[in-house]
């Protein structure tokens, strides 16, 4: 128990340095000094630096998963849409992992092919797909007016991407998005269609 307690710890600490001085810049002995170790206690847990990124991207992998609720689209409604968009946001910007998380593969995708790819396929192409899905019934159940699903995906998550970016999410920013999904809403809905808000 003790040792995975350690093996955690060297994750979570490798993961705030990465973020922070990015992977290369940061040595093993860095690490082990962090934590109150030596190196042999990493090598204890890890073979190399390379092992530790690797469990850091199995962990945010799966807290990101277990984020992920399956959506039943039948039985969406906007505000369940809304309701999606801004609590991935908030999830995405506050949780104590998914931040520098997020943050090491901004750094890292411009060194590293295979993180470069996981952040895209991550915080791109994952969200927009599920997107495209709900709104592709939408469409068709004559919720919303004709157009490219893809399209209406990208316009509706293009600014929660760009504030991603920002340093401090404030107040003020989340009413931006709520101001942008409400004007997304009045842009796309049918108005002589009865869409379920309960």
């Amino acid at each position: 128990m003790e040792a995975k307690s350690t093996k955690e710890k060297i994750i979570i600490e490798s993961l705030k340095l990465f973020s922070r001085d990015g992977f290369e810049a940061t040595s093993t002995r860095t690490i082990a000094r962090s934590i109150n170790a030596s190196d042999a206690v990493i090598y204890k847990h890890f073979k190399s630096k390379q092992d530790i990124l690797d469990a850091i991207i199995e962990m945010c992998s799966q807290r990101l998963l277990e984020r992920s609720t399956s959506v039943d689209v039948k039985s969406m409604s906007w505000d369940g849409v809304e309701k999606i968009c801004m609590d991935m946001f908030e999830f995405q910007t506050t949780d104590e992992l998914i931040v520098p998380f997020r943050k090491l593969l901004l750094i890292e995708q411009f060194k590293n092919e295979k993180l470069q790819q996981l952040y895209r396929e991550v915080f791109i192409e994952k969200p927009l797909f599920h997107m495209e899905k709900i709104f592709s019934y939408l469409i068709n159940e004559g919720h919303m007016k004709n157009g490219n699903p893809k399209v209406f995906a990208m316009e509706l998550y293009s600014p929660f991407l760009m504030f991603h970016t920002y340093g401090d999410i404030t107040e003020e920013i989340i009413q931006k998005l709520k101001d942008h999904v409400n004007e997304f809403r009045n842009n796309v809905l049918l108005e002589d269609k009865q869409f379920n808000n309960e």
